[in-house]
């Protein structure tokens, strides 16, 4: 099997862990920012033991700057699921593609190709219609934190191919220290209970640790754009924990440019795991 094939088997398990974030975070009864220093300090930890043999230590600015592009979508990321519907968090978080597909041939000399654009306005149209439900000021405000998510993922996976030559398990890791390094005060104003711990272990072990243990390794092998788009199957798992577990459900015109968004990555995706393309790995 080649590279590239491995890598999106590799992905595509990396996106079943991170699916299970959303009911999680909806689940655990503390404040978003607890949540996400909480979530980000166990999955730092639990990365540093899933992949000790690859994490070796860097400080160069591109690794700086995937590290902070993590942490601050990690953050972004929780507030979004928190104060939104889950739903529209990860769906906004896949609508990253357009910035890649702006960012990437500029900054790590990636092309965009033609076929690309066409998908990326479908994402962006998609996105638009988000806008047109009757929206609370919370749930506004979810949106835009998963816009802001968006753009920072987008951050981390151009950051993390143009870092590759180094360590990048040790990219995503120091970006979760950084987040919990931020959310630092507000991780202790409400003490977890039972539950809480167990889900905040949840949202670090496996969604965090064990997800982008996996996606580390898979990311050397593959484009920035092709790594959001090939990961779009979470949205289609994400939603579905939270709707069986809390009922929750997104507003009419957001379910419409859901649909429009994840049906545009998903064929852009398929296009993706049928190409013979080979991005060589750097060790």
């Amino acid at each position: 099997m080649h590279n590239n094939q491995k890598a999106i088997l590799m992905l595509l398990a990396s996106a079943f862990f991170w699916s299970i974030s959303g009911v999680l975070i909806k689940l655990v009864s503390l404040p978003p920012l607890a949540i996400a220093g909480w979530r980000c300090f166990i999955g730092a930890l639990a990365m540093l033991v899933f992949c000790r043999k690859s994490i070796r230590i860097s400080l160069d600015r591109d690794t700086l700057i995937a590290s902070v592009c993590m942490g601050l979508f990690c953050i972004c990321f929780v507030g979004a699921t928190k104060l939104g519907t889950a739903a529209n968090a990860i769906v906004l978080q896949y609508s990253s593609s357009a910035y890649v597909a702006v960012l990437a041939p500029w900054i790590i000399k990636e092309p965009t190709r033609r076929q690309d654009w066409f998908f990326l306005v479908l994402v962006v149209g998609g996105i638009c219609l988000f806008f047109l439900d009757e929206l609370s000021v919370k749930v506004f405000s979810g949106i835009l934190l998963g816009i802001a998510g968006a753009i920072f993922w987008a951050g981390t996976n151009i950051y993390l191919r143009k870092s590759r030559k180094n360590s990048t398990s040790w990219a995503l890791t120091l970006g979760c220290f950084i987040a919990a390094g931020l959310c630092s005060p507000f991780m202790f104003s409400q003490m977890p209970g039972p539950w809480e711990i167990f889900g905040l272990f949840g949202l670090g072990v496996l969604c965090i640790g064990a997800g982008y243990a996996i996606f580390s390794r898979a990311i050397q092998h593959v484009t920035a754009l092709d790594a959001v788009l090939i990961c779009s199957v979470e949205p289609f798992f994400n939603p579905l924990w939270v709707f069986w577990c809390t009922g929750e459900v997104p507003g009419p015109w957001a379910f419409v440019g859901a649909f429009i968004v994840l049906g545009s990555v998903t064929a852009r995706g398929i296009m993706v795991s049928v190409s013979t393309r080979n991005i060589p790995a750097v060790t």
